[in-house]
């Protein structure tokens, strides 16, 4: 039986814990949350299944001080890089292993040499080992791409894409003062108002395909590019305004000498909006070269939402992920060194 943390308990995070509950291989050791209404609830109350006996709690230390074989990290690390990653370092060095999701994660030495060197001091201390995941960074183009190109000949290009509709996304934190939706163009308030900032989001996935391909980064150049909406919106994360941010696409565009990787996210808030850009929903690489290929993945294709169906893609490659993690030598892996693995379905009926 493996014990396991759930960290973070949003909409990724109550989906993973409510999984983690239904599994008989798995059992929940505890439960960190943010937000004090939700300290002190039974674990499984929290996130809509029958009482776990696991009471959640808003108290850092508890957790950290609590004897779990592997932690489901789910903090906000798009927003507080360093609190996250001190977070993440503690659990490590307290001999938990960590799997991570969110983009800073996925190859923390791509952003700064410290970030790496702090995960890997921490991985030595506590015999742990750490993971990064995700879907978009942390899966698709990290493992898709390197497996396409078993077909190629040549390839000038790699270009890796997401599109999606974020209006029924309800983090008001991610839309709003991340991401720069509901503002106006120019304003620099947003995280992603700076470019550089933008670029960071997605070069960890860049470099985990590079680094799969075997090709040397030369040189790395971020964008932001956003379209404004004529009329007001009412969506999940709140009310945006008419002549502010509406869609946007934002991404990094990597030298790879003969070979260029792109990887970016295309997001509206109204599908009328920005029609000059793709518009097909879902997840696309396309090879330009020889032979020239294009790939399409569509998660929630029997008409879910496409923002909540990711979410749970994302919370059960976290889960999937646990006994490569677990079973690994210590250390920092990302999904071009860990070894490969798949899901473990159990029999609902046993």
């Amino acid at each position: 039986m493996t014990r396991v943390i759930q960290w973070a308990t949003g909409v990724t995070g109550s989906m993973a814990l409510r999984h983690i509950l239904a599994r008989p291989d798995l059992t929940v050791a505890a439960v960190r949350v943010y937000d004090p209404a939700k300290a002190g609830l039974d674990a499984g109350t929290l996130c809509g299944s029958a009482e776990a006996g696991v009471i959640t709690t808003d108290d850092r230390d508890t957790v950290l001080n609590t004897d779990a074989d592997v932690v489901l990290y789910m903090g906000k690390v798009e927003t507080d890089i360093p609190g996250c990653f001190a977070d993440v370092c503690d659990l490590l060095a307290s001999g938990k292993d960590v799997i991570a999701t969110g983009s800073r994660f996925i190859h923390p030495r791509s952003l700064h040499e410290s970030l790496a060197d702090g995960i890997e001091s921490a991985c030595e201390r506590g015999h742990s080992s750490f993971l990064g995941v995700g879907l978009y960074p942390g899966f698709f183009g990290e493992s898709f791409a390197p497996l396409l190109s078993r077909l190629t000949q040549q390839t000038n290009r790699i270009n890796v894409r997401e599109v999606l509709n974020y209006s029924t996304y309800a983090s008001h934190d991610l839309v709003f003062n991340a991401m720069g939706f509901g503002h106006t163009p120019d304003d620099p308030a947003p995280l992603l108002a700076n470019p550089e900032y933008a670029a960071s989001a997605w070069i960890g996935s860049a470099t985990v395909l590079a680094q799969a391909l075997g090709l040397s980064i030369r040189g790395v150049e971020g964008f932001r590019e956003v379209v404004t909406t004529p009329r007001a919106l009412t969506v999940a994360a709140g009310e945006i305004p008419p002549d502010t941010v509406g869609a946007m696409r934002f991404g990094v565009i990597v030298d790879c000498g003969e070979t260029t990787i792109s990887v970016e996210h295309l997001t509206r808030m109204a599908d009328d909006l920005a029609p000059h850009w793709p518009t097909e929903i879902g997840y696309e690489i396309a090879f330009e070269g020889e032979p020239n290929m294009r790939m399409h993945l569509e998660i929630g294709s029997a008409g879910e939402d496409h923002s909540e169906q990711g979410c749970l893609a994302t919370a059960m490659h976290a889960i999937n992920a646990i006994p490569a993690v677990v079973a690994a030598e210590p250390g920092l892996y990302d999904l071009s060194t860990i070894a490969p693995f798949v899901a473990h379905w159990t029999n609902r009926g046993d």
